[in-house]
């Protein structure tokens, strides 16, 4: 896989969106340089919106689980809670985001109430109609999450 797989509740087939187009996204869905919504990031990306648009998925979807590429970590959230904050980023320099950064696309909520929801190493995200699987240390055993 070399892109994002969108699954789930969606309006059509599972896709996927890869670096050229999450680059080629819409320019109102662009976020062109990161630090400026999150302190101490760079790199560009996409607001989630953007994938919203794409899967329109139906009413009663409200939830979605971000999982990162090994499965091991996955963080089930309200879309409502990240439609318009979150942003999946795609490159740092003009170049896709590489795995030292967490790459090749990894998701960050700026300012969200739990840092353990961003996600590094980004490789599915899944629509439903309820809560999905969520192996957020601050879900489980009370642990501490910090945005490195």
């Amino acid at each position: 896989m070399s892109g994002v797989k969108i699954a789930g509740r969606i309006d059509g087939e599972p896709f996927e969106l890869d670096h050229a187009a999450w680059a080629a996204a819409p320019e109102q869905h662009r976020v062109p340089d990161l630090s400026t919504l999150l302190p101490g990031r760079d790199g560009a990306g996409v607001r989630f919106a953007y994938v919203l648009d794409l899967a329109d998925p139906p009413i009663d979807a409200r939830w979605v689980t971000i999982e990162s590429r090994d499965g091991a970590f996955a963080a089930s959230l309200p879309i409502e809670e990240i439609a318009n904050d979150g942003i999946v980023v795609h490159e740092r320099d003009g170049a896709p985001l590489g795995e030292d950064d967490g790459g090749p696309f990894c998701l960050y909520i700026p300012g969200y109430r739990d840092a353990c929801a961003n996600v590094k190493f980004l490789t599915k995200i899944t629509f439903a109609s309820a809560p999905g699987a969520d192996t957020r240390p601050s879900r489980n055993a009370g642990g501490d999450c910090k945005l490195e």
